[in-house]
């Protein structure tokens, strides 16, 4: 964790500048970007989950993937002119639970959990159990905030806290977390913020990693994302098709959308152009 003038940089990743760039609608551009997929003839597409596939709910377990956007999923992740990649600040048994779909690659924690597998070292949990513990009094200071556990990350939730308080919290959640920057890192999202391991880097990595896979590296590659922590996997899908999901606000993206259910309609789309290719 940096010093907390510093990091607090790093919970609002995005800042708005006085020229703010106007990111083109991915639906209203779709004439060019089938022309990229019938250049490349088949396609890897990363996405996130909450906010980009689902609606934000309430409650994390509370969310609801639309049968239409589980069906062309489906359909997407067994075509033999595609790759699928969840990545998601979630653990990969949620999104294996809440997606329900086989053939896709799920990826947990922001790209770490890839397998069953995955196991933090003894000094990581034990610091993100002081940090844990370390985070008590704002609990008590903020009524609504919550902590969500997650094992081997911990999301402090700021979804039901008053907006005009949550820079105040932010900085103050650095200053409790200082003590432990060397283990630990933040990752500022929208509406929470991530405490994660050191070894837990995040989505661009692990987008950059499969990337490297010499069975997609012919493969135009998408990303689908709306929170601050998809930056990361806009910025290393490089000059392929990088999509925001959501409100407009400053972004790596080079498209945006503003719903799921929009997402769902442009995995629709790239599965169309998929078809016509695959039939000849």
């Amino acid at each position: 964790m940096k010093p907390v003038r510093r990091a607090s940089k790093t919970l609002h990743s995005v800042r708005k500048s006085k020229s703010e760039k106007v990111i083109p609608d991915l639906l209203k551009s779709w004439n060019g970007i089938a022309a990229q997929i019938r250049r490349r003839g088949r396609v890897i597409i990363f996405l996130d989950f909450d906010g980009t596939l689902v609606d934000i709910a309430p409650r994390p377990e509370l969310v609801r993937l639309k049968p239409e956007a589980q069906d062309v999923l489906r359909q997407l992740a067994k075509h033999p002119l595609a790759t699928l990649v969840v990545v998601s600040g979630r653990r990969r048994a949620e999104l294996l639970e809440h997606i329900g779909v086989p053939d896709i690659h799920y990826f947990g924690l922001y790209g770490w959990e890839r397998d069953d597998h995955c196991a933090l070292p003894p000094d990581a949990q034990k610091a993100l159990r002081a940090a844990r513990e370390a985070l008590e009094p704002l609990l008590r200071k903020y009524p609504n905030l919550w902590i969500e556990d997650k094992n081997s990350s911990l999301s402090v939730h700021l979804l039901h806290v008053a907006k005009a308080r949550h820079e105040a919290l932010r900085k103050e959640l650095l200053t409790v977390l200082e003590p432990f920057q060397r283990k630990l890192h933040a990752v500022g999202n929208i509406r929470d913020v991530e405490i994660l391991p050191r070894s837990i880097p995040g989505k661009g990595l692990a987008v950059k990693e499969f990337l490297r896979d010499t069975t997609v590296k012919k493969s135009l590659p998408f990303y689908f994302g709306d929170d601050y922590s998809d930056e990361s996997g806009f910025a290393a899908v490089g000059r392929g098709v990088s999509v925001h999901v959501g409100k407009a606000r400053p972004t790596k993206a080079r498209y945006r959308l503003k719903t799921p259910a929009e997402t769902a309609e442009a995995l629709g789309r790239i599965l169309g152009v998929l078809d016509e290719i695959e039939k000849g």
